[in-house]
């Protein structure tokens, strides 16, 4: 049925149930996951951590870490993981076609809007991928 399913991560629970759903297929299919998140252009640094053990990370490192906890949560899956500067949408197109995927899985929600039913970033997704694309129910 599918082979590589992309689903994209952006530490929201929402997009953690996208996730969990991600790996339920996969697991059913047999298919494997490709977790990606976007991350600022600008690559900004940050500091984390109590003042005794401060550490500064780039958005991109933080985001690193971010998919690592979860990739290691999927540990029974065949899992890779990217973190690439952009806009959610655009980067989860690009990396879908990277990795030759077949189905890219995004939550119906991202932020609550007047009268929208989906999200934009499912919206964008929807209408300009060139494989399967599931929108899932999050909210």
């Amino acid at each position: 049925m599918y082979k590589k399913i992309v689903v994209g991560y952006d530490g929201s629970d929402r997009a953690l149930r996208a996730v969990e759903q991600a790996a339920d297929l996969a697991t059913a299919t047999g298919s494997k996951v490709h977790l990606v998140t976007a991350v600022d252009k600008s690559d900004k640094i940050h500091e984390i951590g109590a003042s005794s053990d401060k550490q500064f990370l780039s958005s991109s490192e933080i985001a690193q870490k971010q998919l690592a906890d979860i990739a290691s949560d999927l540990c029974h899956l065949e899992v890779s993981m990217a973190a690439v500067p952009g806009s959610p949408a655009k980067v989860l197109l690009d990396e879908a076609q990277e990795v030759d995927a077949d189905l890219i899985l995004v939550g119906n929600r991202h932020v609550q809007g007047l009268g929208r039913v989906l999200g934009s970033v499912a919206e964008d997704v929807a209408h300009r991928a060139d494989c399967a694309v599931l929108i899932a129910k999050t909210a």
